[in-house]
Parts: C-alpha cells; structure tokens; sequence
C-alpha cells in the first residue's frame, strides 16, 4: 500500500530551495533520492540553515574543511589508516564535547558539540567526498559508521576518540557504553554482552537514511517545547528519508498519540483524523490508532455534513477506505451517513455528487 499523499503537509517548515532548479528539498527527497541538493546541503538545511546566504557560508566551512583534510599525511593506498588519521583530526578540533542534544551540523560549526546524529553525518560525508566506501548502523539507541574495507567491515563509534574500529577495543567500549545505561541494566545485560545487545535490532542504513536521523532529532527537540506541529512535520520529513527509522519508534508513536489527542481536544477533527491515520498507516497492529482513527473521522464527517462540504467528505472517505479501519457497527453508520446524502444530493438535483455518494455506498456493500 502506497502512502497517502494527503499526509504530506509540511507547511510550518521553511525548508530551503535549490537556488538552480526551485526545488523544495522535501519535493526533491520525495522518492527517496537526492537529485538536486548534495548531502552535506541537505544536512545544513535539516539542521535549520534556510538562509541562501547562510546556507553558502556553512557549504563553504565544510568544503574547506575537506580541503584542508586532503593537506594531511593521507595514504590512500591503506584506507583504514588514513580514515582513522581522519577521524583523529576531527576529534581533536571540531568535535571536542559531546553533548546530547547537539544533533545538527550547525551545533558543530558554532560550538563544537556534538551527539552520535551529527557526529556520524560529519564523518560519513567526509568519508564520501574523499571515495571511501562508508555507511551507518541504526540501532533503537544510537548510530555508528560502518567503514568498508574491502570485505571487512569495521565499526566506528563517532562519540568517542577511541571509537575507531570499536571491535579492536571492544572490553574499553563496553566500559564507554555502560555509562549510558543504568547500572540494574548492566548487570542483567552483562557488561561483555552490551555492544551486542546494543546492535541486536539494529539495521545497515545508508548516508540519505542517515540524514533522516537528523529531521528526527530536530522532531524530538519541537516536541520537548510542545511545538507538536513542528514536530510532526520533521517526522513526516525524515520518513522521506528514512522509512523504517528503528531508533524513533517510540518517539513516533508518542508524537502521533499526544498530537492527535490535542487536535481533537481543540475539535479540530479533521486535522486529527489526519494524525492518527498516518499513526494506523505506520502502525497497523495498534489499536488504539484504529479507534482514534475511526472516532475523529466521525467527528470530522459529522462537521462536513452540517456544512455541506461533500468534498471534504469524500475525501475523508476515500482515505479511510486505504485503511480498512471499520468494523461493522461502523459500515452501518457510514451506510446511514451515505444515505443522507444521497437523499440530499436527490433534492438539489445534484446528480453527480449523488452518483459519487451512491459510488461509496456501494463499495460498503461489498465489505
């Protein structure tokens, strides 16, 4: 199943333009590919640069930057040498304090801090524009590089100058990542099994998906100053990007709970009704969704009626058909709901509407 078009209204966010071709980047990132904006454009604009002048200034940092690593003492002959000369050189100017809500690009350039979001895009872009062959491991926790080397894989743990190639260092770095857990989860995980418990839900993504990582985070910190829109907007941003984000379930699930409900608290059904389908259409076996869905359409249907707004009735009713949410006390409402509308269609002489409301009436019947 397709999604649906209708949930793609990112109106809040002034998403930057490709001075060449006008193109949003959300229209560009749309089938899942960058064709107009390059990557490190893309990560500058999603870390809240819109500005063309600003956008310029911060391209123009990061290809200095590349420049100035291209000076170093690299032998491209031994790429894993020279990639770890590389991380070193990053750990010891621009990313010098970790702090965890330092996800964007930005954060790098003014402050240098850094979280593992905006850590592993500085690394892996780099990695690109010198021709190595890097991508990104998501787990539900937390992101690292994967560096190729010729059919060895090593792991690089970005938040941490001892992160090159983890699996060499592997009893220090699972010293380093217990002090992210709470010491009963420690001893019940093990402190030897924590790398891999870590990684064991995790999944190989590549440097677009990466990117996405980021419109998440900038969701997540929307969310923390209740700016529910906003922050559903970076979420269904960052879905173009990365579809199946296994870092961001819960924060998902949470977002389309807490701003549908407020929708509907403020009788904005129809709004709601939007919130929780995508919420169903993402999660299919939740049934809370499927309630929620199903309640703020009928609300929203019930408003369109006493409006007569048939078009937004339709609409409305063409999604929730995508869904399949209905059980059979629903299909007799809406039966009844049809119903009235054909009788009103039949006494404005509205013959194609009528035709229309007769169209969905039919298409109940079948269920």
């Amino acid at each position: 199943m397709s999604k649906l078009p209708f949930f793609i209204v990112l109106f809040l966010l002034q998403i930057g333009y490709s001075p060449a071709q006008k193109i949003s980047l959300e229209d560009d990132i749309s089938d899942g590919y960058l064709d107009e904006f390059s990557k490190p454009e893309a990560a500058f604009i999603l870390s809240g640069v819109n500005d063309p002048d600003s956008l310029e200034f911060y391209i123009s940092w990061y290809h200095d930057l590349v420049d100035h690593i291209n000076t170093l003492s690299l032998d491209y002959s031994n790429p894993v040498q020279s990639a770890h000369t590389v991380f070193m050189y990053l750990h010891t100017t621009w990313l010098q304090t970790y702090a965890l809500e330092s996800t964007t690009l930005t954060d790098i350039v003014k402050n240098k801090e850094y979280n593992c979001v905006a850590a592993t895009i500085l690394f892996n872009l780099i990695s690109e524009d010198l021709n190595w062959d890097v991508e990104a491991f998501e787990t539900p926790t937390h992101v690292y590089t994967i560096f190729n080397n010729f059919g060895r894989d090593l792991m690089v743990e970005n938040t941490s100058s001892m992160g090159f190639d983890i699996m060499r260092n592997l009893k220090n770095y699972s010293n380093y990542l217990a002090s992210f857990y709470p010491q009963k989860d420690v001893l019940k995980i093990g402190l030897d099994k924590l790398y891999y418990y870590e990684n064991s839900n995790g999944r190989i993504i590549s440097n677009t998906e990466l990117l996405g990582l980021l419109a998440y985070n900038r969701a997540y910190l929307a969310k923390k100053t209740n700016n529910f829109q906003a922050a559903y907007d970076y979420v269904l941003l960052a879905q173009q990007f990365n579809r199946d984000s296994r870092s961001n379930v819960n924060f998902e699930i949470g977002l389309y709970y807490v701003w549908g409900r407020e929708l509907f608290r403020e009788s904005q059904f129809i709004r709601a009704f939007d919130v929780f389908a995508d919420g169903f259409y993402r999660y299919p076996d939740n049934e809370d969704f499927r309630n929620n869905t199903v309640s703020a359409l009928f609300n929203s249907l019930m408003h369109t009626w006493q409006v007569k707004d048939w078009a937004e009735s339709s609409r409305l009713l063409a999604e929730s058909e995508k869904l399949d949410i209905f059980a059979d006390k629903d299909i007799k409402n809406l039966e009844s709901y049809l119903m009235n509308w054909d009788r009103y269609f039949a006494a404005i002489a509205d013959n194609t509407s009528r035709q229309q409301a007769r169209k969905y009436l039919q298409g109940l019947a079948g269920k």
